[in-house]
């Protein structure tokens, strides 16, 4: 008795690609497409009613976000592997389908051979980046660790100042809390953005965030 066949579900909205997909991977004779959508709704419906082994989603829908009809879909169904087939490669494409809930991650430039590949690697329990996406990914890493550095680099107190600045806290607050006046605050804000070459409180922001910094704070 042969084993049953790897089901998928095709979510984009471009019908000529998902026919062109449908045939590449019902040419394997172990993978079965079972339904192929054009909107994140629709999607989220199929995936509901297939419970696929496989989700390959494009993030350009229609209706809304394939980061959002990915994050509905983990929301009843942690079971199905989930693939994004986009024609972005860059880490603020990469990133947010990761944290989304995606197990696998190819730009459509890539060849017919690297989805096949992705399929068989997350039914393995693992996760398949394309080498464009995995390049990204390091690239947010590094770039992460360089501005953590950057930020260790100041004294304790402008670290404390800073922190609690990028969290909203305005100069009298921060004085508040750290029992310094508030024109101390401002002079150690500004002291640490001059070192770390931010000129407004949403290059702060920003800057924390990418940092990670925000949630280190434990005063």
């Amino acid at each position: 008795m042969s084993e049953a066949p790897i089901t998928i579900l095709l979510v984009d909205d471009h019908k000529v690609l998902r026919d062109g997909l449908r045939a590449l991977l019902e040419s394997e004779p172990d993978l079965k497409v079972v339904a192929d959508v054009g909107s994140g709704t629709a999607g989220i419906e199929a995936a509901r009613n297939w419970l696929p082994d496989v989700i390959v989603m494009d993030l350009g829908l229609p209706d809304m976000s394939g980061l959002e009809a990915i994050r509905a879909i983990r929301q009843e169904n942690d079971t199905s592997r989930i693939i994004v087939l986009s024609m972005h490669s860059r880490r603020e494409f990469v990133i947010p389908a990761i944290e989304a809930g995606c197990d696998g991650y190819i730009p459509k430039s890539s060849t017919h051979t690297s989805l096949l590949k992705a399929i068989r690697v997350v039914l393995t329990g693992e996760r398949y980046l394309h080498p464009k996406a995995a390049t990204a990914l390091v690239e947010t890493i590094t770039n992460k660790q360089t501005e953590l550095e950057q930020f260790e680099s100041l004294s304790e107190r402008e670290q404390e100042v800073l922190q609690l600045a990028a969290m909203g806290f305005s100069s009298r607050e921060i004085g508040d809390k750290l029992i310094i006046s508030p024109k101390t605050a401002d002079t150690y804000r500004q002291r640490a953005m001059d070192k770390l070459q931010l000129e407004h409180r949403a290059d702060l922001i920003k800057f924390a965030v990418r940092a990670g910094i925000l949630d280190a704070y434990k005063k």
